[in-house]
């Protein structure tokens, strides 16, 4: 809107991003001042109702018809219908601490502070520069970056720069920091805009000419075009002229788990071709159908997942997305609250609330995911398996994940259990079997002979170990297999952090890493579980401030999360 004062010859517009005051005769105000405002941005003769511009989109009418700032103010501004390079007027600083009113009088450049509140006073706080800041009088900050993704004028006028998506929007409106995004057809009005560049900026390399070096996802480039820092990425297979490679072994899951995070793929694995947007390997339509990552393993279907950020209405999902895995109301991907919660749409990402959180594997608990409406059984055992036996329901069965025929506030916090007190092992600390004499652990006295099962796990005959390999939902378990001691989260017996670290089931584990847990997805630091980048495929890589394991300045520079990881 405008400020109009004929008595005092001023008017006030956005320039340069800022809140100025223009000066003007007493005479008749400039013509596109009495015109009707634009209602979607566009201006000039040709517009739907001849309409001028505003600052809200830009106070400038450019000679393609199009509200804007800076190259829109120059050659073949149409100053009939905005403001063409007028010479900016500050106003008279404020003398005395007041602003606006009737004084008129200006903060910007006063010695009072640059924002006027809404009280009409001159400061630099939060109450003068947040709501009820007048930006007419004083420099206000910007309220108009985007929260959902979308940009330009076509969307309200809203920018990208500043914005968690990307400063850059693209010519259908979109923000991000994709060469789709900053190239040609960039809407340099409404974020920043750039050369195109071959370092790649969405994690995929290789066959579209990008390049991993320098990139924030790693620096080599797998043999399925992805860059990353792990063995999967920088052994056979990599691509020597789109980073750096290191040789080693191959890239098969050996664990189960598969995709971005790890550089694993599925195909010729024990588990199963395809990768799901979780990160799974298997066989069933959940793993093969939507969502399933083509570039780790085979799908049925092409390939849904989002590549430029939209979601919902045209089909895509944002599982398995650079752009996060929650799909919002309005159709972005990302991982906000604005995203993730009220209006989520759980058919095309996650949801934190609502049927998104449905196990659609059966796994659940650490995962996120529930029991409750899931085709495996109500009830989330102490592993993380949804079922309905006793051993889901009982002992360990976490309530927060489904229902439970007895409260998880049986797990024994202080390493007694049994007939004696109620507790049980079975997600305690100090191990899943209790012993004879109501004692938990995981040695061989606690979990055999005596060992008490209602209240815990045991060992009980050679049955019930692992003979293949696979553990959890199958009911065996790794302590004494040949595999080694640690059940991981993908159910695979073995004894190395991938097995031990982060999601290892220490109901069917003995040797469960419980300090300095090694990340076995990527993620790191005090808000993402307290995973380390320490061991495993992220060995001695820095923890970003945002929580992933990496290499780059980004990660091991300013904010690099200490404990979690070396930083630079």
């Amino acid at each position: 809107m405008f400020f109009r004062q004929a008595a005092f010859g001023v008017i006030a517009l956005l320039f340069s991003g800022h809140a100025v005051v223009l000066a003007q005769t007493a005479s008749s105000p400039p013509a596109w001042q009495t015109g009707s405002i634009t209602e979607d941005g566009t201006c000039g003769p040709n517009s739907p109702g001849q309409w001028v511009c505003t600052p809200t989109w830009g106070a400038c009418c450019g000679p393609n018809g199009l509200c804007g700032r800076k190259e829109a103010c120059g050659t073949g501004c149409q100053p009939g219908y905005g403001n063409c390079n007028a010479p900016p007027w500050t106003g008279t600083p404020s003398p005395d601490g007041s602003c606006g009113g009737t004084s008129l009088y200006n903060c910007t450049g006063s010695a009072f502070g640059a924002c006027c509140s809404a009280a009409g006073t001159c400061g630099n706080t939060a109450g003068h520069c947040g709501p009820g800041c007048q930006p007419l009088f004083g420099t206000c900050p910007p309220s108009n970056v985007t929260a959902d993704g979308s940009c330009g004028s076509a969307n309200g006028g809203k920018v990208c720069t500043g914005a968690a998506f990307g400063d850059c929007c693209s010519a259908s409106g979109y923000c991000g920091d994709s060469t789709a995004h900053c190239g040609a057809g960039c809407q340099s009005t409404f974020g920043t805009c750039s050369a195109p560049s071959n370092v790649s900026s969405d994690g995929s390399c290789g066959a579209n000419g990008k390049i991993c070096t320098g990139s924030g996802f790693g620096d080599c480039c797998s043999a399925q075009g992805y860059c990353g820092g792990t063995t999967g990425h920088c052994g056979a297979g990599c691509q020597a002229g789109f980073g750096t490679c290191s040789g080693g072994s191959g890239s098969i899951s050996t664990d189960g788990e598969c995709g971005p995070r790890n550089g694993k793929t599925c195909v010729s694995s024990a588990f199963g071709d395809c990768c799901s947007g979780g990160g799974f390997c298997g066989g069933t339509t959940d793993h093969c159908g939507a969502g399933c990552q083509s570039g780790f393993g085979t799908c049925s279907t092409p390939s849904d997942v989002s590549s430029d950020g939209r979601c919902g209405a045209n089909g895509k999902t944002c599982t398995g997305s650079a752009f996060g895995t929650c799909c919002s109301s309005t159709g972005y991907c990302g991982s906000t609250t604005d995203h993730c919660s009220a209006g989520c749409q759980s058919s095309f990402g996650t949801c934190n609330g609502g049927s998104g959180s449905i196990s659609t594997d059966g796994r659940c608990g650490a995962n996120g995911k529930t029991c409750t409406g899931s085709a495996f059984g109500t009830c989330c055992s102490s592993g993380g398996y949804c079922g309905s036996t006793t051993d889901h329901c009982g002992a360990g069965c976490q309530a927060n994940a489904g229902t439970c025929s007895s409260g998880s506030g049986t797990i024994s916090t202080d390493g007694q259990c049994g007939a004696t007190n109620g507790k049980t092992c079975a997600g305690s600390g100090f191990g899943n079997c209790c012993s004879s004499g109501g004692y938990c652990g995981s040695t061989t006295d606690h979990c055999t002979a005596g060992c008490q099962s209602g209240f815990g796990t045991c060992s009980s005959g050679s049955n019930t170990i692992s003979t293949d390999g696979k553990c959890g939902s199958n009911g065996k378990t790794c302590v004494g297999s040949a595999f080694g001691n640690c059940c991981s989260s993908g159910g695979n017996c073995g004894g190395t952090a991938n097995h031990c670290g982060q999601g290892c089931q220490r109901s069917f584990s003995s040797s469960c890493i419980t300090n300095n847990i090694p990340s076995v997805d990527g993620s790191c630091g005090p808000s993402k579980g307290g995973w380390t980048c320490n061991g495993g495929d992220f060995n001695q890589m820095c923890c970003s401030p945002g929580g992933f394991c990496g290499t780059t300045s980004a990660h091991c520079g300013t904010g690099c999360q200490q404990g979690y990881g070396r930083c630079s």
